[in-house]
């Protein structure tokens, strides 16, 4: 595990090998002070999941961070629908986990691959169907210890923007500080030593069939969160008006963490859109994304030493099948949230690859216990050359509309970690996505905006399977 500090100007967690604090660019002293007090950030309880426990191993620190539901939870973990129960994403057995499925099935077409779930009962989780393989990435970069990385072509321009259709806040002058009148270079100040803004201070994207908002928050710098969209047009042959979208947060103790989240959001949303207009199911083409995304942000890695990291959160709508497939590594969050009495409940579809969640599925801890822990939120799996084998998890579900299909980051789940706290805080985000996308993180910033903040909003209409966006 990781041994972290704070920073004394900035308070930020850093890593004991940093000169230098990446929240603030301030050098940190020998001496700083380890972060060995719990996170003072308010977490309500979540029920626990049942299933598989994570996967052991050494952590990361992550960004800073933290169900309600229907029923009591039986011996097994699992949640008992309530009085008021409604669909939910579960099978009716209530089985905590389904059978795994190579991912070298999904690239033959998904043949092993089980089918998609309805939705029976209620239930506050629903990561069902979940596909959970290592991702092996053949053509990851070698490293030479002894001696100095041969120089590269800069992987990315200085100014891309962050996400598809995004409009980027840029900076008036990239070569001047913007804190003070001093020169900057490599991302520094070379009079004040402040870390500069990366041109996604704020950031919205709209498309006629999802929206995402980014926000840089109250405590940072910079903004280290990435999102991407990517919408099929509606009368494509093989892929008529799928939505695919992606949110990555940057680990802020690893260095350059806004490049590796905006590298690792852009791959994984080309792929997801390249390999369904090429027909591919989305759970093939998921797995794809995982893995090229993955090769992507080890690719911008100086060494193993030095390694950008991110987490991964993508989701592929497909309106045709009425399908939701989400991917993840780390504890960037997908939820459904209902729209009505008679959609499918609002649910939690991914597990956080989290410390906390690691005790909790290994009955190590309670909940409330591993949340009250410094460690609650540093992560046990990430995207970067330095993660070695990852699980990459993959969910698909079959929501009854109307309602929502929401990616966030910590920044925003922090505050609302139960699918129905989110739904109630903004009724109607499906109905209303940007307005909502807007609310979410105007909520968090007046929470304490304590972390960078990134939702996206993906509506998914009443009708069934072949309902369409308009």
């Amino acid at each position: 595990m990781t041994k972290v500090r704070t920073c004394p100007a900035c308070s930020d967690r850093v890593s004991t090998e940093d000169a230098f604090c990446e929240g603030c660019g301030r050098p940190l002293p020998e001496g700083a002070e380890n972060a060995g007090h719990p996170d003072s950030m308010p977490t309500a309880p979540q029920a626990s999941l049942a299933g598989a426990v994570p996967p052991g191993g050494w952590s990361r620190d992550g960004a800073d961070g933290g169900a309600r539901n229907g029923g009591a939870p039986g011996p097994s973990g699992a949640v008992s629908p309530g009085a008021d129960a409604r669909p939910g994403l579960v099978p009716d057995d209530g089985a905590p986990t389904a059978p795994q499925v190579s991912l070298r099935s999904l690239d033959t077409g998904g043949r092993d691959a089980p089918a998609p779930q309805a939705l029976p009962d209620s239930a506050p989780h629903a990561a069902d169907s979940m596909v959970t393989q290592p991702i092996r990435r053949d053509s990851l970069p070698s490293f030479a210890s002894s001696a100095p990385p041969a120089a590269q072509p800069e992987a990315v321009p200085d100014w891309p923007p962050p996400a598809t259709g995004s409009n980027p806040v840029r900076p008036a002058n990239p070569g001047l500080c913007a804190w003070c009148p001093g020169a900057v270079s490599d991302g520094y100040c070379e009079r004040c030593g402040l870390l500069q803004p990366t041109g996604r201070d704020h950031v919205e994207v709209r498309t006629r069939a999802a929206v995402g908002v980014s926000d840089r928050g109250l405590r940072h710098r910079r903004n280290e969160d990435a999102m991407a969209i990517r919408v099929i047009d509606a009368d494509h042959p093989r892929a008529p008006g799928v939505v695919c979208a992606v949110v990555c947060d940057g680990v802020s103790s690893s260095p350059r963490s806004d490049e590796a989240s905006r590298v690792t959001a852009e791959t994984g949303v080309a792929v997801l859109a390249e390999r369904v207009s090429q027909g591919a199911d989305p759970r093939e083409a998921t797995g794809a994304a995982m893995i090229r995304a993955a090769e992507a942000v080890a690719g911008i890695a100086d060494s193993p030493r030095s390694a950008p990291a991110c987490t991964f959160v993508s989701a592929v709508y497909d309106p045709a099948a009425g399908t939701v497939t989400v991917g993840w590594v780390g504890d960037s969050r997908a939820y459904w949230l209902s729209g009505g009495p008679t959609s499918s409940a609002s649910a939690l579809l991914t597990r956080d690859d989290s410390w906390s969640e690691a005790m909790v599925q290994m009955g190590a801890l309670s909940r409330e216990e591993a949340m009250r822990s410094s460690n609650a939120h540093a992560l046990v799996a990430w995207m970067g050359a330095d993660s070695g084998e990852i699980d990459a998890h993959i969910s698909t579900v079959t929501p009854t509309g109307p309602g929502a299909v929401v990616l966030c980051s910590d920044g925003l789940w922090n505050y609302f970690p139960e699918a129905q706290a989110l739904t109630d805080a903004v009724p109607g985000a499906g109905a209303r996505p940007h307005e909502a996308a807007r609310a979410y993180v105007d909520l968090a910033l007046e929470a304490g905006g304590k972390d960078n903040i990134t939702v996206v909003i993906v509506p998914v209409p009443a009708g069934g399977p072949r309902a369409r966006h308009d």
